[in-house]
């Protein structure tokens, strides 16, 4: 009798065992659907997934969302986020406890909540974005982003006007494929946004900023358990179509700064401080415009600080993601300009580690 009831033991933990390795058994969500706009403030909880089926799902006013939610969208009758009036999301996860944005595909994550077993997995652009859509305040720490990207400009997170943080997140898997655009895409953000301490990789394009944002050295973009795992055009597009008007601190030194355009402006009262080892890449016909001559441009002979082309996969890899098909050559793009005409004609600067361009 002692003997069955010890293999009944056995049994019954082999039992438990799997059924805890197989994540469904482990943890316990509570599922919510979520059917209605926020037009009040409003928490969703730890240890509950919430499923957006609404399209155009619009947050209104204050969503706080607790460490260890997980929010799934659906691919077709919720695949958005957007923010709308005094609406701001405060998504404050912690390092053992993120918060969680996927796909509805996504077991991973939740558990299996479309209830089709292993028939359909996650995809990068299985659901669209969240924007903030003008608004002010919003907050994303330890927050992690999966599939994301299914949209016109293929983000995920998109800080659209306003101002907004994210700090500690992770963005994996996501699309970004829209050329300039990252799955974090800051490039209408205005100056207070803070990025720093996030991770990305699997994604196409990661991050992109606007003029107003400064880039600390402290995001990182590749997968830390293997240096392997980046992102195909692994970089941060920077969108000047506004000038820099203030005083900016670009100082990422993993990846270079790709600026897209003919005639980018640093404006008079303007400045742009550089790091050392930090490279900035300009697409074909690029120019820099130095509205007050080379002193806005701080620290441009820096220890290992280059101009260089966006076919130069020597300075920071191969950011413009062919896999080495292109090379550079004299000519790739225009140069820095110096509008204070304090140089000869053609006001052009030829410092040393100004590399490709016409001058």
């Amino acid at each position: 009798m002692k003997t069955i009831r010890i293999i009944l033991f056995l049994i019954i933990m082999s039992f438990l065992i799997a059924c805890h390795d197989n994540d469904g058994f482990h943890e316990h969500y509570d599922v919510v659907y979520v059917t209605e706009n926020i037009f009040e403030p409003t928490t969703w909880y730890d240890h509950t997934v919430y499923i957006i089926v609404k399209y155009d799902f619009y947050v209104e006013d204050i969503l706080t969302i607790e460490p260890g939610a997980i929010i799934k969208f659906h691919p077709d009758d919720g695949p958005y986020m957007m923010m709308s009036g005094f609406g701001k999301v405060l998504a404050n996860g912690t390092s053992s406890n993120p918060i969680i944005f996927t796909s509805y595909h996504d077991d991973e994550h939740g558990g299996d909540n479309n209830e089709n077993g292993s028939h359909t997995e996650p995809y990068s652009r299985d659901w669209g974005e969240i924007n903030t859509n003008g608004t002010t305040g919003s907050s994303f720490r330890y927050c992690e982003f999966y599939y994301g990207g299914s949209v016109l400009f293929n983000a995920t997170l998109t800080i659209y006007g306003g101002e907004a943080r994210i700090e500690h997140c992770k963005f994996i898997n996501n699309d970004g494929s829209f050329d300039h655009v990252g799955v974090l895409d800051a490039s209408d953000a205005e100056s207070g946004t803070i990025i720093r301490n996030n991770i990305f990789y699997n994604n196409q394009r990661p991050l992109s900023i606007s003029s107003f944002v400064d880039i600390d050295d402290s995001n990182i973009f590749h997968n830390p358990e293997n240096e392997e795992e980046d992102n195909q055009y692994n970089g941060i597009f920077v969108n000047m179509l506004y000038s820099i008007t203030g005083s900016r601190q670009w100082l990422e030194t993993e990846v270079a700064f790709v600026i897209d355009g003919y005639q980018r402006y640093i404006d008079a009262g303007g400045s742009l401080t550089l790091g050392n080892n930090v490279v900035i890449k300009f697409c074909r016909s690029g120019e820099l415009w130095l509205e007050e001559g080379a002193g806005q441009l701080i620290n441009h002979d820096g220890t290992g600080i280059y101009f260089t082309s966006y076919l130069d996969d020597s300075k920071k890899g191969d950011t413009n993601g062919d896999g080495g098909a292109t090379s550079p050559s004299t000519g790739d793009w225009s140069g820095i300009y110096d509008n204070s005409l304090s140089i000869p004609y053609p006001y052009f600067f030829t410092w040393d580690n100004i590399l490709y361009d016409s001058y």
